[in-house]
């Protein structure tokens, strides 16, 4: 899904690593997304989300999840 970085991120608390807000267009469930900004390329060299940059998303899962339990 083609999506826009809205913003960066930045915590004042260390433990706190920068974070990327990117918006999809024309999809209800995912329509804000944010992630943590550090990212590898394919060289392995550590890379960073701009404001304004286009990106592309990709959502998987992974495993089954476990069914919620009727109380």
């Amino acid at each position: 899904m083609p999506g826009i970085v809205d913003k960066i991120i930045q915590f004042r608390t260390p433990r706190l690593r920068e974070t990327a807000q990117i918006s999809i267009e024309g999809e209800p469930r995912y329509r804000e997304l944010r992630v943590e900004n550090s990212l590898t390329d394919e060289h392995g060299d550590e890379v960073k989300l701009e404001k304004g940059g286009h990106v592309e998303v990709t959502v998987t899962a992974e495993g089954k999840r476990k069914p919620i339990e009727k109380l």
